[in-house]
């Protein structure tokens, strides 16, 4: 459901804007095609293309405008609509000034990482439509930090079930506490790993079934315990690792919006000098 989101925020103000301004430019590109042969050397190109530089300045300013939670310039999900539908309006402004002529050389590369820019940041936007939902229900269970404590816990009502236990037994209490203190996968790792808590908990269930028989009798309830705990912790870091996984994929998409930003920037820079210039 969009209804409410940034897209439509403030009764879909940036969405009518962006559309009739799309409209207008499409209306003037068509007038100016009609007697001109359209390149980004003639009166018309030069304008699309100050009006492009402007609208890629003021994409660069929503970085700014973000941290500045002082600033009484318009709200951050007016500037984030306002974003959104002004990224890609680029998309037309900028080959509009080009009379949508690209060849291999640098001013089609600032096109390109242009393009990669707006593909990135709608990549972002989808991700922040899609995952927060799935983040409250994950986080309506237990919070990261209580979920650490809880497995904390878990490990110290573990080890006192071991403790003077020899065989399968002490065995099985060292690979865990070993377990326990490894540490988890994080950012890229953590994203293409896919936690299967379900199956991970039937491997785990059978293995625990067939080592009990070879427990000593009088060890098998302390057993017992310790698989339930084991299971428990289990299920735990399962839901541990899914909360976190939720919130590095909110944040990856900026390893690639943030860096190629940076290096359109520097594209269109060398853009310019090669045009003012030679």
């Amino acid at each position: 459901m969009l209804e409410g989101t940034v897209l439509f925020y403030s009764g879909k103000r940036y969405l009518i804007l962006g559309a009739s301004a799309g409209a207008v430019l499409l209306g003037s590109y068509a007038y100016y095609a009609s007697d001109t042969t359209p390149s980004g050397g003639t009166v018309g190109g030069l304008i699309y293309g100050a009006i492009g530089l402007a609208a890629i300045f003021a994409l660069m300013f929503l970085g700014i405008r973000k941290r500045s939670y002082a600033s009484h310039l318009g709200t951050v999900r007016g500037w984030v609509s306002a974003h959104i539908y002004l990224g890609l309006l680029t998309l037309l402004i900028i080959p509009m000034h080009a009379g949508f002529h690209f060849g291999w050389d640098v001013h089609t590369l600032a096109f390109a990482l242009l393009v990669v820019v707006v593909l990135s940041g709608l990549g972002g936007l989808s991700l922040y439509l899609a995952l927060p939902p799935l983040l409250t229900k994950y986080e309506s269970g237990m919070l990261p930090d209580k979920i650490q404590s809880e497995l904390n816990r878990i490990v110290g009502e573990m080890k006192p079930l071991a403790a003077g236990k020899t065989g399968l037994f002490q065995r099985l209490h060292f690979e865990e506490s070993r377990r326990a203190y490894e540490p988890k996968p994080q950012g890229w790792r953590l994203l293409f790993t896919r936690p299967n808590t379900s199956s991970a908990l039937t491997v785990r269930t059978q293995e625990l079934n067939r080592i009990l028989p070879q427990i000593p009798a009088s060890q098998q309830e302390d057993f017992s315990r310790f698989s339930a705990l084991l299971l428990q912790k289990i299920e735990m870091e399962s839901y541990l690792t899914g909360q976190m996984r939720l919130k590095n994929a909110l944040q990856a998409w900026l390893y690639v919006h943030v860096p190629v930003s940076i290096a359109m920037l520097a594209a269109v820079a060398v853009h310019l000098l090669v045009v003012l210039y030679y």
